[in-house]
């Protein structure tokens, strides 16, 4: 009997339909079902190596280890440096993962997070940020605020970029550092860029049926379900409220300048929208665009699906236009 392999069986090199793609990140998801928490993030980071992007050529990376105050363990920070970047005057570009807050780590988005330091052409620092349900959204968004003031204190990173939870890191992080910059909320701090990748924006704690203003319809690989679960999880572990800024982002526009990618299939997308049109009217430059056919998680494999690709090369050119134009 001859067997057919797997589009996804081994490394992506080459170019697969977005169907191959969700069939085998579904399978790779159900696969952790049943697991603890530590296997099963160890299982996901198996499948993230599986399809994600290898590193570009002349791609060298170091880990930085910072001892922190009430932390078990150093805040690991990875330095990727594209090749040919030889001006060390340029600043990072600071990277948060996604995962919903319990999975993910800096080997699990590295593809991502190296292809973005390939593109800008500068040293993007991925934050290896503690995860729920271990300790609290608030210690995990204070891993985060770490390493930015950690790299300030040699030079203000170039921009903040995050996927997924890792964007919502990235809005909370600048909302913070904005308040203590200024006696009131201001979305301008320090004129930082922001670039934010399919973002889950207010707590969504419950759904009816019908309701498809707060969140979109439900789509492959993100269900709205899934979405109230993954907030459930964040308020039950912290009871400082950290998560829910007032106001909220999708009221207030976290930054002045902001690079924004979503994708047509997933229930982020609708609130997504909405919020840029409300932060365009408070005045915030926001730049748009949407990748047609894909799904959320995507991103992991922009490197063989090509509307993913082209809409990740359009996002990091515009991004690296602002950054190099500040």
């Amino acid at each position: 009997m001859t067997t057919t392999p797997s589009p996804l069986s081994s490394p992506l090199r080459s170019a697969i339909r977005c169907h191959d793609f969700i069939e085998t990140f579904s399978l790779g998801l159900e696969d952790m079902v049943t697991l603890e928490i530590p296997q099963a993030r160890l299982c996901y980071e198996k499948l993230c190596q599986k399809i994600g992007a290898p590193l570009p050529a002349g791609m060298t990376s170091h880990d930085e280890m910072l001892s922190v105050a009430d932390r078990e363990s150093p805040l690991r920070l990875r330095h990727l440096c594209p090749a040919g970047c030889q001006n060390a005057s340029l600043a990072p570009v600071v990277y948060l993962h996604g995962g919903a807050w319990q999975i993910g780590s800096v080997e699990t988005h590295q593809g991502v997070a190296a292809s973005l330091a390939n593109h800008l052409g500068r040293v993007v620092v991925s934050v290896d940020y503690r995860l729920l349900p271990d300790v609290s959204y608030r210690d995990l968004l204070e891993d985060c605020l770490v390493a930015v003031r950690h790299l300030s204190q040699t030079q203000p990173p170039a921009a903040l970029v995050g996927d997924s939870a890792g964007a919502r890191l990235v809005m909370d992080v600048t909302r913070v550092l904005s308040a203590e910059s200024s006696p009131a909320p201001s979305p301008y701090h320090a004129e930082t860029v922001l670039g934010l990748v399919y973002p889950p924006l207010d707590p969504v704690l419950s759904l009816d049926a019908d309701d498809e203003r707060t969140l979109g319809p439900t789509a492959p690989l993100l269900s709205r379900e899934e979405i109230v679960s993954m907030w459930q999880v964040v308020v039950e572990g912290d009871a400082s409220g950290s998560y829910a800024p007032s106001p909220a982002h999708s009221r207030f526009a976290p930054a002045k300048r902001i690079e924004v990618l979503s994708v047509e299939h997933d229930p982020l997308t609708a609130p997504l929208e909405a919020a840029i049109a409300t932060w365009q009217a408070q005045g915030a430059d926001i730049g748009y665009r949407c990748a047609p056919g894909m799904v959320h998680a995507a991103l992991h494999a922009h490197h063989v699906l090509p509307e993913m690709g082209v809409a990740w090369r359009d996002f990091c050119g515009a991004l690296k236009g602002r950054i190099d134009d500040a």
